[in-house]
Protein backbone atom coordinates (compact mmCIF):
# COMPACT_ATOMS: atom_id res chain seq x y z
CA UNK A 1 0.00 0.00 0.00
CA UNK A 2 2.67 2.34 0.72
CA UNK A 3 4.69 1.75 -2.51
CA UNK A 4 1.12 2.57 -4.22
CA UNK A 5 0.73 5.82 -1.87
CA UNK A 6 4.19 7.26 -3.26
CA UNK A 7 2.58 7.63 -6.66
CA UNK A 8 -0.39 9.90 -5.56
CA UNK A 9 -1.11 13.35 -4.95
CA UNK A 10 -0.67 14.49 -1.96
CA UNK A 11 -4.33 15.73 -1.18
CA UNK A 12 -4.98 12.01 -1.96
CA UNK A 13 -2.63 10.70 0.55
CA UNK A 14 -4.09 13.13 3.48
CA UNK A 15 -7.47 12.00 2.62
CA UNK A 16 -6.67 8.10 3.26
CA UNK A 17 -4.49 9.35 6.17
CA UNK A 18 -7.30 11.22 7.59
CA UNK A 19 -10.06 8.39 6.41
CA UNK A 20 -7.56 5.50 8.38
CA UNK A 21 -6.74 7.61 11.54
CA UNK A 22 -10.47 8.78 12.61
CA UNK A 23 -11.69 5.33 12.27
CA UNK A 24 -8.92 3.70 13.68
CA UNK A 25 -9.47 6.40 16.67
CA UNK A 26 -13.09 6.16 16.38
CA UNK A 27 -13.17 2.25 17.38
CA UNK A 28 -10.85 2.73 20.42
CA UNK A 29 -12.90 5.50 21.99
CA UNK A 30 -16.10 3.43 21.56
CA UNK A 31 -14.61 0.06 22.08
CA UNK A 32 -13.06 1.06 25.48
CA UNK A 33 -15.23 3.81 26.03
CA UNK A 34 -13.64 5.88 28.99
CA UNK A 35 -14.74 9.35 30.31
CA UNK A 36 -15.49 11.81 27.57
CA UNK A 37 -13.81 9.25 24.86
CA UNK A 38 -15.70 10.79 21.94
CA UNK A 39 -12.71 13.83 22.87
CA UNK A 40 -10.15 12.11 20.84
CA UNK A 41 -12.05 11.51 17.32
CA UNK A 42 -12.85 15.18 17.54
CA UNK A 43 -9.19 16.16 18.31
CA UNK A 44 -7.36 13.08 15.75
CA UNK A 45 -10.00 15.08 12.83
CA UNK A 46 -8.64 18.10 13.81
CA UNK A 47 -4.95 17.20 13.29
CA UNK A 48 -5.02 14.97 10.75
CA UNK A 49 -7.31 17.42 9.12
CA UNK A 50 -4.65 20.20 7.96
CA UNK A 51 -2.40 20.45 4.78
CA UNK A 52 0.04 21.32 7.36
CA UNK A 53 3.10 19.11 7.57
CA UNK A 54 3.62 15.88 10.40
CA UNK A 55 4.70 17.83 13.79
CA UNK A 56 7.79 17.19 15.37
CA UNK A 57 7.28 15.03 18.68
CA UNK A 58 8.66 17.42 21.07
CA UNK A 59 5.95 19.44 19.49
CA UNK A 60 3.33 17.00 20.47
CA UNK A 61 4.85 16.28 23.76
CA UNK A 62 4.59 20.16 24.29
CA UNK A 63 1.10 20.41 23.21
CA UNK A 64 -0.10 17.83 25.33
CA UNK A 65 1.80 19.48 28.60
CA UNK A 66 0.02 22.63 27.85
CA UNK A 67 -3.05 20.70 28.19
CA UNK A 68 -2.26 19.33 31.71
CA UNK A 69 -1.37 22.99 32.78
CA UNK A 70 -4.21 24.21 31.25
CA UNK A 71 -6.38 22.28 33.55
CA UNK A 72 -4.58 22.02 36.64
CA UNK A 73 -4.11 25.85 36.16
CA UNK A 74 -8.03 26.07 36.33
CA UNK A 75 -8.25 23.23 38.90
CA UNK A 76 -6.33 25.69 41.49
CA UNK A 77 -7.92 29.06 40.24
CA UNK A 78 -11.28 27.39 40.44
CA UNK A 79 -10.61 26.03 44.36
CA UNK A 80 -9.24 29.14 45.15
CA UNK A 81 -11.01 31.99 43.99
CA UNK A 82 -14.51 30.36 42.92
CA UNK A 83 -16.20 31.25 46.15
CA UNK A 84 -15.39 34.67 45.85
CA UNK A 85 -17.40 35.72 42.17
CA UNK A 86 -15.78 38.82 41.59
CA UNK A 87 -12.68 37.82 41.83
CA UNK A 88 -12.77 35.16 40.24
CA UNK A 89 -14.65 36.29 37.51
CA UNK A 90 -12.21 39.50 37.06
CA UNK A 91 -9.19 36.84 36.57
CA UNK A 92 -10.84 34.45 34.48
CA UNK A 93 -11.41 38.09 32.37
CA UNK A 94 -7.68 38.41 32.17
CA UNK A 95 -6.74 34.54 31.50
CA UNK A 96 -9.48 34.54 28.41
CA UNK A 97 -8.21 38.13 27.20
CA UNK A 98 -4.34 36.94 27.05
CA UNK A 99 -5.03 33.50 25.58
CA UNK A 100 -7.21 35.43 22.67
CA UNK A 101 -4.39 37.94 22.53
CA UNK A 102 -1.81 35.12 22.01
CA UNK A 103 -4.80 33.35 19.48
CA UNK A 104 -4.28 36.59 17.32
CA UNK A 105 -0.90 36.75 17.55
CA UNK A 106 -0.69 33.55 15.56
CA UNK A 107 -0.64 31.10 18.99
CA UNK A 108 -0.67 27.31 18.47
CA UNK A 109 -4.73 26.18 17.43
CA UNK A 110 -4.69 23.03 19.73
CA UNK A 111 -2.94 24.91 22.59
CA UNK A 112 -5.38 28.01 22.61
CA UNK A 113 -8.09 25.25 22.28
CA UNK A 114 -7.06 23.20 25.23
CA UNK A 115 -6.64 26.57 27.15
CA UNK A 116 -9.62 27.93 26.49
CA UNK A 117 -11.22 24.62 27.46
CA UNK A 118 -9.38 24.59 30.56
CA UNK A 119 -10.45 28.25 31.99
CA UNK A 120 -13.87 27.73 31.25
CA UNK A 121 -14.87 24.09 31.41
CA UNK A 122 -13.37 23.28 35.02
CA UNK A 123 -15.24 25.87 36.51
CA UNK A 124 -18.52 24.71 34.86
CA UNK A 125 -17.71 21.23 36.21
CA UNK A 126 -16.74 22.66 39.79
CA UNK A 127 -20.07 23.90 40.33
CA UNK A 128 -21.48 19.88 40.97
CA UNK A 129 -18.54 18.71 42.43
CA UNK A 130 -14.68 18.25 42.44
CA UNK A 131 -14.28 14.65 42.04
CA UNK A 132 -16.59 15.21 38.91
CA UNK A 133 -14.33 17.48 37.67
CA UNK A 134 -11.13 15.64 38.26
CA UNK A 135 -12.70 12.51 36.32
CA UNK A 136 -13.54 14.79 33.00
CA UNK A 137 -10.50 16.36 33.16
CA UNK A 138 -8.33 13.49 33.20
CA UNK A 139 -11.42 11.31 30.80
CA UNK A 140 -10.57 14.71 28.80
CA UNK A 141 -6.20 14.70 28.58
CA UNK A 142 -6.38 11.01 28.08
CA UNK A 143 -8.49 11.77 25.00
CA UNK A 144 -6.09 14.12 23.79
CA UNK A 145 -2.99 11.57 24.46
CA UNK A 146 -4.80 9.48 22.43
CA UNK A 147 -5.54 11.77 19.46
CA UNK A 148 -1.94 12.84 19.56
CA UNK A 149 -0.44 9.05 19.67
CA UNK A 150 -2.90 8.41 16.72
CA UNK A 151 -2.08 11.40 15.03
CA UNK A 152 1.70 10.47 15.70
CA UNK A 153 0.88 7.11 14.35
CA UNK A 154 -0.77 7.61 11.27
CA UNK A 155 2.22 9.73 9.99
CA UNK A 156 4.23 6.96 10.25
CA UNK A 157 2.30 4.62 8.55
CA UNK A 158 0.91 7.09 5.95
CA UNK A 159 3.60 9.79 5.36
CA UNK A 160 3.38 12.77 2.75
CA UNK A 161 5.89 12.43 0.37
CA UNK A 162 9.03 14.19 1.00
CA UNK A 163 8.12 16.31 -2.72
CA UNK A 164 5.09 17.32 -1.62
CA UNK A 165 6.27 18.95 1.55
CA UNK A 166 9.61 20.63 0.07
CA UNK A 167 7.57 21.59 -2.67
CA UNK A 168 4.84 23.52 -0.85
CA UNK A 169 7.49 24.93 1.41
CA UNK A 170 8.67 27.90 -0.22
CA UNK A 171 4.94 30.07 -0.78
CA UNK A 172 1.85 27.79 0.81
CA UNK A 173 2.96 25.81 3.62
CA UNK A 174 5.55 28.72 5.08
CA UNK A 175 2.43 30.95 4.56
CA UNK A 176 0.40 28.86 6.56
CA UNK A 177 3.39 27.87 9.08
CA UNK A 178 4.27 31.17 9.75
CA UNK A 179 0.86 33.80 8.85
CA UNK A 180 1.62 37.29 9.07
CA UNK A 181 1.17 38.86 12.37
CA UNK A 182 -1.21 41.93 12.53
CA UNK A 183 -0.51 44.82 14.08
CA UNK A 184 -0.54 45.39 18.00
CA UNK A 185 -3.38 47.17 18.43
CA UNK A 186 -5.68 44.81 16.23
CA UNK A 187 -4.55 42.14 17.77
CA UNK A 188 -5.58 43.96 20.96
CA UNK A 189 -8.67 45.21 19.83
CA UNK A 190 -9.52 41.68 18.45
CA UNK A 191 -9.25 39.52 21.81
CA UNK A 192 -11.04 42.16 23.74
CA UNK A 193 -13.79 41.38 20.58
CA UNK A 194 -13.12 38.13 21.71
CA UNK A 195 -13.50 38.22 25.35
CA UNK A 196 -16.79 40.06 25.47
CA UNK A 197 -18.05 37.39 23.20
CA UNK A 198 -17.08 34.79 25.60
CA UNK A 199 -17.45 36.03 29.46
CA UNK A 200 -21.15 37.23 29.27
CA UNK A 201 -22.01 33.47 28.19
CA UNK A 202 -19.60 31.82 31.27
CA UNK A 203 -20.90 34.30 33.06
CA UNK A 204 -24.53 33.65 32.64
CA UNK A 205 -24.03 29.74 32.77
CA UNK A 206 -22.03 29.74 36.18
CA UNK A 207 -24.81 31.67 37.69
CA UNK A 208 -27.70 29.67 36.48
CA UNK A 209 -25.24 26.30 37.17
CA UNK A 210 -26.06 25.24 33.33
CA UNK A 211 -23.39 22.52 33.33
CA UNK A 212 -26.03 20.36 31.18
CA UNK A 213 -24.77 22.68 27.96
CA UNK A 214 -21.60 22.70 28.34
CA UNK A 215 -21.02 21.82 24.38
CA UNK A 216 -22.85 25.74 24.05
CA UNK A 217 -19.95 27.36 26.35
CA UNK A 218 -16.76 25.15 24.58
CA UNK A 219 -18.22 25.93 20.89
CA UNK A 220 -18.89 30.00 21.58
CA UNK A 221 -15.10 30.01 23.67
CA UNK A 222 -13.56 28.01 20.30
CA UNK A 223 -15.57 29.91 17.66
CA UNK A 224 -15.16 33.48 19.75
CA UNK A 225 -11.38 33.18 18.38
CA UNK A 226 -12.02 33.70 14.79
CA UNK A 227 -14.48 37.08 15.43
CA UNK A 228 -12.92 38.81 11.76
CA UNK A 229 -13.77 35.64 9.79
CA UNK A 230 -17.39 35.37 10.70
CA UNK A 231 -18.52 39.08 9.72
CA UNK A 232 -20.99 39.34 7.31
CA UNK A 233 -22.77 37.38 5.59
CA UNK A 234 -20.32 34.92 3.85
CA UNK A 235 -19.04 34.07 7.00
CA UNK A 236 -22.42 33.62 9.07
CA UNK A 237 -23.60 31.58 5.97
CA UNK A 238 -20.53 28.96 5.78
CA UNK A 239 -20.98 28.53 9.75
CA UNK A 240 -24.90 27.99 9.06
CA UNK A 241 -24.33 25.59 6.13
CA UNK A 242 -21.08 23.65 7.52
CA UNK A 243 -23.16 22.86 10.85
CA UNK A 244 -26.49 22.48 9.23
CA UNK A 245 -24.65 20.15 6.69
CA UNK A 246 -22.98 17.82 9.76
CA UNK A 247 -26.27 17.77 11.49
CA UNK A 248 -28.32 16.93 9.12
CA UNK A 249 -25.46 13.39 8.42
CA UNK A 250 -25.61 13.35 11.99
CA UNK A 251 -29.39 13.07 12.03
CA UNK A 252 -29.32 9.94 8.91
CA UNK A 253 -26.56 8.41 10.51
CA UNK A 254 -28.32 8.13 13.76
CA UNK A 255 -31.40 7.14 12.69
CA UNK A 256 -29.18 4.26 10.94
CA UNK A 257 -27.13 3.22 14.14
CA UNK A 258 -30.48 2.55 16.26
CA UNK A 259 -31.92 0.34 13.64
CA UNK A 260 -28.50 -1.88 13.31
CA UNK A 261 -26.96 -0.80 17.46
CA UNK A 262 -23.96 -3.16 16.27
CA UNK A 263 -20.48 -1.79 17.11
CA UNK A 264 -19.14 -3.31 13.46
CA UNK A 265 -21.81 -1.98 11.73
CA UNK A 266 -21.15 1.34 13.32
CA UNK A 267 -17.20 1.33 12.60
CA UNK A 268 -18.02 0.82 9.05
CA UNK A 269 -20.80 3.58 8.94
CA UNK A 270 -17.88 6.28 9.91
CA UNK A 271 -15.47 4.84 7.68
CA UNK A 272 -17.81 6.02 4.99
CA UNK A 273 -18.45 8.87 6.06
CA UNK A 274 -14.81 9.43 6.89
CA UNK A 275 -13.92 8.43 3.25
CA UNK A 276 -16.79 10.68 1.44
CA UNK A 277 -15.96 14.11 4.20
CA UNK A 278 -11.71 13.78 3.43
CA UNK A 279 -12.05 13.61 0.27
CA UNK A 280 -14.10 16.89 0.09
CA UNK A 281 -12.06 18.28 2.97
CA UNK A 282 -8.58 17.95 0.72
CA UNK A 283 -10.18 18.63 -2.44
CA UNK A 284 -9.37 21.91 -3.94
CA UNK A 285 -13.54 22.86 -4.22
CA UNK A 286 -14.08 26.50 -2.50
CA UNK A 287 -16.06 24.79 -0.07
CA UNK A 288 -13.54 22.65 1.50
CA UNK A 289 -13.63 24.26 4.89
CA UNK A 290 -17.38 23.90 5.22
CA UNK A 291 -17.10 20.34 4.85
CA UNK A 292 -14.32 19.95 7.35
CA UNK A 293 -16.77 22.00 9.62
CA UNK A 294 -19.49 19.92 8.98
CA UNK A 295 -17.25 16.10 9.37
CA UNK A 296 -16.74 17.89 12.81
CA UNK A 297 -19.88 18.29 13.70
CA UNK A 298 -21.22 14.92 12.86
CA UNK A 299 -18.33 13.20 15.14
CA UNK A 300 -19.69 15.64 17.87
CA UNK A 301 -22.90 14.77 17.61
CA UNK A 302 -22.53 10.74 16.42
CA UNK A 303 -19.73 9.79 19.25
CA UNK A 304 -20.58 12.45 22.14
CA UNK A 305 -23.59 9.74 23.14
CA UNK A 306 -23.97 6.22 24.11
CA UNK A 307 -26.34 4.16 22.08
CA UNK A 308 -26.67 1.72 24.76
CA UNK A 309 -27.99 4.73 26.88
CA UNK A 310 -31.94 4.81 27.03
CA UNK A 311 -31.75 8.33 26.42
CA UNK A 312 -29.35 8.64 24.03
CA UNK A 313 -31.71 9.70 21.40
CA UNK A 314 -33.32 12.62 23.24
CA UNK A 315 -29.78 13.80 24.19
CA UNK A 316 -28.19 13.47 20.75
CA UNK A 317 -31.23 16.06 19.34
CA UNK A 318 -30.14 18.28 22.45
CA UNK A 319 -26.76 18.47 21.32
CA UNK A 320 -27.95 19.59 17.93
CA UNK A 321 -30.12 22.09 19.71
CA UNK A 322 -26.81 23.08 21.55
CA UNK A 323 -24.35 23.67 18.68
CA UNK A 324 -27.24 25.61 16.90
CA UNK A 325 -27.71 27.85 20.18
CA UNK A 326 -24.11 28.48 19.73
CA UNK A 327 -24.22 29.22 16.38
CA UNK A 328 -26.73 31.55 16.53
CA UNK A 329 -25.54 33.28 19.17
CA UNK A 330 -21.52 33.84 18.13
CA UNK A 331 -23.15 35.35 14.52
CA UNK A 332 -25.70 37.53 16.56
CA UNK A 333 -23.04 38.93 18.58
CA UNK A 334 -20.21 39.47 15.44
CA UNK A 335 -22.88 41.33 13.55
CA UNK A 336 -23.32 43.14 15.96
CA UNK A 337 -19.70 43.83 16.03
CA UNK A 338 -19.51 43.96 12.64
CA UNK A 339 -19.06 48.28 12.23
CA UNK A 340 -16.47 47.56 15.45
CA UNK A 341 -14.63 45.39 13.17
CA UNK A 342 -14.83 47.15 10.05
CA UNK A 343 -13.12 50.08 11.91
CA UNK A 344 -10.33 47.80 12.93
CA UNK A 345 -10.19 46.95 9.27
CA UNK A 346 -10.30 50.27 8.27
CA UNK A 347 -7.53 51.67 10.30
CA UNK A 348 -5.19 48.83 8.61
CA UNK A 349 -5.49 49.73 5.15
Amino acid sequence: MLVNLKSQSANTIRAIRLTVGLTFCIAIAFGFNWPLSFIAPVFTAKFLGTKKPKMPFKVLVAILLVGVVAFCSGILITSMFLPYPGVFILITTLLIFLVSYWSHSGGNEFVITMLLIGFTLVPMLALVHVEVANVVVTGFLFSFFIALLTTMLMHEVIPDNAGDVDGQQPAELKAELKPELKPVETRFQLAVLSTIIIMPVLVFFLYFGLTSSLLILIFVAILAQKPDLLVGLKGSKALLVGNSLGGLFAIIAYSLLVIVPDFVFLILLFASINIYFAKLTFSERPLAPIYAMAHSTIIILIAAGSLSDGGAGEKFYIRILQIAAACAYIIFTTYLATPFLKRIENSNL
